[in-house]
């Protein structure tokens, strides 16, 4: 049930949070499976209005969805990849092929399409360096239109949070 404004372009309006939905938010996405008691004891509310908020935030679209947070070296991804593409030519077409590819490819956890050197930027989690090599060349090289792919191979994460800040930001 998200909301875009009437006659928009399809984006989508900001949710109006206050300082009690930004406090939920918070603890969410430190714990997204607290028991409703204690979301409610930690924001001073009581169980029921905690979790009529919860479900309006999940109905407008903020709260997305509930994710397991695997550790990649635990389940045999050991190596992550940073790659930028550039295609041969930048049309919607060629965009949306290109895209809805990557969509299909389990290795490719984040997709985005970008302003500058490249068009997209790809986050890539594989087992390893030889993984990675038949990725690339049975993967991405194959794609109609990749003109360049450039890799940046990650030695050690230094930071990681799935977690937005909730400051307001008017």
């Amino acid at each position: 049930m998200s909301k875009t404004a009437a006659g928009s372009t399809g984006r989508e309006v900001r949710a109006e949070l206050d300082e009690t939905d930004r406090r939920i938010l918070g603890i969410l996405q430190r714990d997204a499976r607290i028991p409703n008691t204690e979301l409610a004891d930690e924001v001073g509310l009581t169980p029921a209005p905690t979790l009529r908020r919860v479900r309006r935030l999940e109905e407008e679209g903020v709260i997305r969805r509930y994710v397991a947070l695997l550790d990649p070296k635990k389940v045999g991804r050991d190596l992550t990849v940073f790659v930028d593409v550039s295609l041969d030519k930048q049309t919607k077409p060629g965009f949306e092929t290109f895209a809805e590819q990557m969509r299909r490819s389990p290795e490719v956890l984040e997709c985005y399409l970008s302003l500058g050197e490249s068009d997209f930027i790809l986050k890539v989690c594989v087992p390893d360096l030889d993984a990675y090599q038949r990725f690339l060349v049975d993967v991405l090289a194959a794609i109609p239109g990749v003109r360049n792919t450039s890799s940046t191979i990650v030695v050690r994460q230094e930071k990681y949070t799935t977690s937005l800040p909730l400051d307001s930001a008017d």
